[in-house]
C-alpha cells in the first residue's frame, strides 16, 4: 500500500496506483463506490477509469457512483479544456448523459479519433451534436464517415451529415473537376441496348435532348464548364452512352434527365455506389421511374436507411413506398407518421402500423 498522504492524492496518482497493483481489489471496489478524498474533479477522472475496466463489478459500481455525481460536475469536467487528454476520453467512452457527451465533443483536448469512436454508436441526441460541429469534421472527415455507418443513425442526422459531405467535400471536388474532361470508362454496351434502341427511335421521331434539370446556381456554375458545353450538343443516344460509362459527376448530372432512358442508364451503370444510390433515392427532382427502379431492387432495397430515405421521399411512387413502410422501426415510423412532407396515404399508414405494434407491445 503507497504511503501518499491524502492531501496529495490526485486522479494521475490514484489510477497509477490502481495500475500498478498498490490497492487490493476490495480498496478499488471501495474507490469505485466513490470513497475517496479526493476534489470533485479528480473523482470524476478516477471514475471514469474504473467504469472502462474489464471487471463487471468494478465498472458497474463506478458507473453507478459516477451518476451520483452533480451533473454540473460531471459536465464541468467534460468541457475544461486544461484536463488530461486520457481523462477526458475515458469519460468519452462510458459517458450516456447527453449534456455531458456535447461537451465532451465540443472539448478541443479531446482528440477527433476519440469523438470517430462516438460518432459510430451515438444516439439520435448526439449525433445532431456531432454532425454540427463542422469544425471538427473539417478536420476529421472520417468523422462523418464514422457517423454515416452507426447503424442507430436518425433520418434527420442522415440528412445533415450528407449535406455536410456535400457541401464540404462533393462539392469542392467537384468545382476542381469542372473545368476537366469527365472521366469516362469503356463498358460493353449490352446492358444498355435496349435504351439505346429506344433513344435511337425516338432520335428518329425527332426528338431533341433536353438539357438537365438543374437548380438556378447548379446551371450557373455548370454553364462554364466543358461537361455543360459537350451535354449541349449530344443526341439522346450519346447521352445514354455517357451515362452508363460516365464517372460519379455526370452520374449525379444524368440521373436528374426528363428523359427516362438516361436516367435509367445511369440506374445500370456499374459504377454506381451505394452513397449515390442513397443520395439519389431522397432526390425530388429526379424521375418517379428512378426512384421506383431503386425501391424494386432487392439488393439495393436491403439496406434499412435506403428504406427510410425513399420512404421519406414524397416523390417517391407510393407504390414502391407501402411496401417498405411495415419495414421500418417504431421510432422510424413515428417519424413518418408526423411528417407533413410525405402523402396522407404514406402519413395513415405508417400511423396504423404504429399504433399496431405498439398497442401489442403495451
Amino acid at each position: 500500500m503507497s504511503t501518499t498522504a491524502p492531501g496529495e492524492l490526485t486522479a494521475s496518482a490514484v489510477i497509477s496506483l490502481i495500475e500498478s497493483g498498490a490497492y487490493p481489489r476490495d480498496v478499488v471496489l471501495t474507490i469505485a463506490r466513490g470513497f475517496l478524498p479526493l476534489e470533485q474533479e479528480d473523482l470524476v477522472a478516477v471514475l471514469a477509469y474504473l467504469g472502462a475496466l474489464d471487471d463487471d463489478e468494478i465498472s458497474a459500481t463506478a458507473r453507478t457512483a459516477l451518476a451520483d455525481v452533480p451533473s454540473r460536475i460531471v459536465a464541468g469536467f467534460a468541457a475544461n479544456e486544461d484536463v488530461e487528454a486520457v481523462h477526458l476520453e475515458r469519460l468519452l467512452g462510458i459517458a450516456s448523459d447527453p449534456l455531458v457527451l456535447e461537451a465532451l465533443i465540443r472539448n478541443r483536448a479531446v482528440s477527433d479519433a476519440a469523438v470517430a469512436a462516438l460518432a459510430a454508436r451515438a444516439e439520435a441526441r448526439v449525433q445532431e451534436v456531432i454532425v454540427i460541429n463542422h469544425a471538427r469534421i473539417l478536420r476529421a472527415p472520417e468523422i462523418l464517415d464514422a457517423l454515416l455507418a452507426n447503424p442507430t443513425l436518425a433520418p434527420e442526422a442522415r440528412r445533415r451529415a450528407l449535406e455536410t459531405r456535400e457541401e464540404f467535400f462533393d462539392k469542392k471536388a467537384r468545382l476542381q473537376q469542372e473545368e476537366e474532361e469527365p472521366e469516362v470508362v469503356e463498358l460493353p454496351l449490352e446492358p444498355i441496348l435496349d435504351l439505346l434502341e429506344k433513344a435511337r427511335e425516338l432520335e428518329h421521331d425527332g426528338a431533341a435532348a433536353p438539357t438537365p434539370s438543374l437548380t438556378e446556381s447548379e446551371r450557373e456554375k455548370m454553364k462554364a464548364s466543358v461537361v455543360w458545353a459537350r451535354l449541349a450538343y449530344m443526341s439522346i443516344s450519346e447521352k445514354v452512352q455517357l451515362a452508363f460509362k460516365g464517372d460519379r459527376m455526370l452520374r449525379m448530372l444524368l440521373v436528374r434527365e426528363r428523359v427516362k432512358l438516361i436516367a435509367s442508364a445511369v440506374m445500370r451503370n456499374p459504377r454506381l455506389t451505394d452513397q449515390e444510390i442513397e443520395s439519389i433515392a431522397g432526390m425530388r427532382n429526379v424521375d418517379e421511374e428512378v426512384l421506383r427502379m431503386i425501391g424494386t431492387r432487392r439488393d439495393w432495397i436491403s439496406k434499412y436507411n435506403l428504406i427510410v430515405i425513399l420512404c421519406r421521399n414524397p416523390k417517391a411512387p407510393v407504390g414502391v413506398v407501402l411496401p417498405l413502410i411495415n419495414r421500418l422501426t417504431l421510432r422510424d415510423l413515428k417519424g413518418l407518421k408526423d411528417d407533413k412532407g410525405v402523402s396522407q396515404v404514406v402519413r395513415e399508414t405508417a400511423k396504423r402500423i404504429y399504433l399496431s405494434r405498439t398497442q401489442k407491445t403495451g
